[in-house]
């Protein structure tokens, strides 16, 4: 129940991170979707001012009355009147054309010293026209705006060409260059006016605690109310998405208490899916504590008396489920106990009988190296010096074999061993074969190596190596050193082997001995190599088909103790 109750709150407890997350998210990209259309719009009357005040600069009618209305007036006045008149059709067209007259007030096209002008004005005007260039060259704006590099927002001013300042516009003045040099031969001035821009944010529906921002340049924001725009900083929270032709950023502080009311449903779906998974949990206990904790619980009473001797059967726990299987194997258990302990009782007879035997096949070697010595003296008496000398070899074979339990001895002692066994070798095959040692140092005789292992290999030499080939045969026995180990190569002049017989030589997947030690091949001498020295050490094997085999041992090389030196 416990562990019910603790999945439940973790469910409960990221059901409701989750989706806070989600309809916190939900609602920054719905009001980002919000603010983009609204920008698009907004932007796009901009755009169409920018573009507006552009072609002005750039025009080549507006500019050649630039260049030319002072001295036309200075020469002629109707000259001068029909320039005007001229020029003023030119942007009134363009004026009324590209729909520029539904975002701007008042279009004002003026020489340098404010002498001759030209405006479009597309609602009523309360100020006198002639002083229109000089009062805007008057106002705080002019000087900034007309050096600036590009467009500059500053936000709002009072109507300069309005007698109480009302409504409010966005001044836009940019100055107008010659298309000759880089002289300005006069100025534009537009005024947006606060109505274009309240006009477009109406169409976002704002509640009690949201907010929306309209940010012309840094610290020159204005918050949207009912009454207008107020002047305020963006605050921390707010979605942003900067116009990307004005440069104009909408802010939107989303609504905490729509987020809130969002949540509430929420925390009734994630309170309900709380208690169901908490019953499920305790439906679940008590349906395990049925099925599972008490069946368990009769099982183990059963091991504490199986504990205490009583292996009689308990048909009880014998259910039809998968626990009765275990009662059925403990019942089973308990009735092979008997069994088991008989069993052990006759393992421990046949245990002693072996420990016998082996002592017999302790005895037997003392008592077969015994009758070889008397053999051996009896062929002496009589003067059959081959007798002697296989008995004497045989005998020290056996001898090794009943009394040495060391596995690592001197390669000398070694050689010891193979010296008897090829003594036997030699009298079997009628002097045939030859044995030769070359050592290059004596001192690494001193070296040490599995014992007999070099016997199963001459072993191999001669049966599978020199007998096959028919003919006499030498095997040579080469000590040496080489780079930091120990190398004795065992090479015969027999048939050799193939690639593929080595291979199996080395796998153990062919058997190699044939006589004395059955059970020690080339594989087996390998591995304990191995397993005493390590996998850089063994035998490999080369060998030319009908011409040599070498079996190479690779021993590593112990130094001696610095007395042996002395």
């Amino acid at each position: 129940m416990g562990f019910a109750l603790i999945i439940a709150l973790a469910v409960a407890c990221a059901s409701y991170v989750l989706s806070a997350r989600y309809l916190r998210e939900n609602q920054q990209q719905s009001a980002l979707t919000n603010i983009h259309v609204l920008g698009g719009d907004l932007d796009s009357d901009i755009n169409t001012v920018i573009t507006f005040t552009n072609w002005i600069c750039l025009d080549s009618t507006i500019g050649n009355y630039l260049r030319t209305v002072d001295r036309s007036y200075a020469n002629d006045i109707q000259a001068g009147r029909k320039l005007s008149v001229g020029a003023w059709n030119h942007l009134n067209n363009e004026f009324n054309i590209v729909g520029v007259r539904n975002s701007v007030t008042r279009v004002v096209i003026s020489t340098p010293g404010g002498t001759q002008f030209l405006q479009c004005v597309s609602g009523g005007n309360d100020q006198s026209v002639t002083d229109v260039p000089m009062t805007i060259m008057d106002t705080s704006f002019f000087d900034d705006l007309i050096t600036a590099p590009g467009f500059k927002w500053n936000g709002f001013y009072p109507n300069p060409l309005s007698k109480n300042g009302n409504p409010k516009v966005i001044p836009i003045i940019r100055p107008i260059h010659s298309s000759s040099s880089s002289a300005i031969i006069g100025w534009v001035y537009m005024d947006i006016p606060i109505s274009v821009i309240t006009d477009s944010l109406k169409s976002f529906v704002l509640t009690e605690d949201d907010a929306l921002y309209i940010t012309f340049s840094k610290g020159i924001t204005y918050r949207y109310t009912d009454e207008g725009l107020l002047k305020e900083s963006v605050p921390e929270g707010a979605i942003s998405y900067t116009l990307p032709d004005s440069g104009w950023t909408l802010s939107y502080l989303p609504s905490k208490t729509a987020l809130i009311n969002r949540m509430r449903s929420y925390q009734l779906m994630i309170m309900v899916i709380f208690l169901v998974i908490l019953f499920a949990g305790v439906m679940l206990s008590f349906s395990l504590h049925r099925t599972i904790t008490r069946p368990v619980d009769r099982l183990i009473s059963r091991l504490d008396t199986i504990g205490q001797g009583d292996f009689s059967r308990d048909e009880k726990i014998e259910w039809n489920n998968e626990l009765g299987e275990i009662g059925r194997g403990i019942n089973n258990l308990s009735e092979n106990v008997s069994d088991l302990m008989n069993k052990r009782l006759l393992d421990e007879k046949a245990r002693h009988d072996l420990e016998y035997q082996i002592l017999q096949s302790q005895i037997n070697p003392h008592f077969l190296y015994n009758t070889l010595n008397t053999i051996k003296w009896m062929a002496t008496i009589q003067g059959s010096e081959g007798i002697a000398d296989m008995s004497t070899s045989l005998s020290r074979l056996m001898k090794n074999i009943a009394k040495s339990t060391e596995d690592l001895i001197p390669i000398s002692d070694e050689f010891s061993l193979v010296d008897d066994y090829f003594t036997i070798m030699k009298y079997r095959y009628g002097g045939t074969i030859d044995l030769e040692y070359i050592t290059d140092d004596e001192a690494l005789l001193k070296q040490h190596i599995n014992r007999f292992s070099l016997q199963p290999i001459i072993e191999n030499a001669i049966f599978h190596g020199i007998e096959p080939k028919g003919s006499a045969g030498r095997i040579t026995i080469h000590t040496y050193r080489k780079d930091g180990n120990v190398i004795i190569d065992v090479t015969d002049n027999g048939v050799g082997m193939t690639p593929e017989s080595i291979a199996e030589v080395l796998s153990g997947a062919s058997q190699t001995s044939t006589e004395f030690f059955k059970q020690i091949g080339v594989y087996n001498v390998n591995e304990r190599i191995k397993y005493t020295f390590g996998e850089d050490y063994g035998i490999t094997i080369e060998s030319e088909p009908g011409v040599y085999t070498t079996m190479r041992f690779t021993l590593p090389f112990v130094a001696p103790p610095e007395d042996e030196y002395m």
